[in-house]
């Protein structure tokens, strides 16, 4: 084999393995000294927030129908300046029949750097309707992940 045929076989078993790992990895592979993928992690769904670091307190995912205020803290890794981030509030179904999938609110922000980002919603005149709910989390206008939670 001469020098190129052999550099080629090399970056040929190189690339096919950085495949296999992102499949058996389910699509995320960590380097050593590289960052993560996003820098969002560890959404929490919770009945309070730290004020002074916006870290979970009280972690759940169900709350009940008369539930005053609930939670979702994000962690943040070393965003750059002017990260956009934005949470939907969703009911996903329920007791409402017909609802499915209903945008109740949505929060944007920009922020930078590393810590904790809370957020929260409050109930609606009355109480909670029962179901299934989620927050979903956006990265600079792409969707990186979800926290489901229960109203009971």
């Amino acid at each position: 084999m001469n020098g190129k045929s052999l550099s080629a076989a090399a970056i040929s078993i190189l690339a096919l393995t950085v495949i296999l790992l992102v499949g058996c990895a389910g699509g995320e592979v960590s380097l050593p000294g590289a960052s993560p993928s996003t820098p969002l992690s560890k959404a929490t769904m919770c009945q309070s927030v730290n004020p002074q670091t916006g870290e979970p307190v009280e972690p759940t995912t169900s709350f009940a129908t008369d539930t005053a205020e609930i939670f979702c803290s994000v962690k943040l890794a070393n965003a750059p300046s002017g990260t956009e981030i934005k949470a939907e509030w969703i009911f996903v179904k329920g007791e409402t029949g017909d609802a499915v999938d209903y945008l109740i609110d949505t929060w944007n922000t920009t922020a930078a750097g590393s810590g904790y980002i809370s957020f929260s919603i409050t109930r609606p005149e009355g109480n909670w309707p029962m179901g299934d709910y989620k927050v979903v989390l956006y990265l600079d206008g792409k969707e990186v992940t979800s926290a489901p939670f229960k109203i009971q």
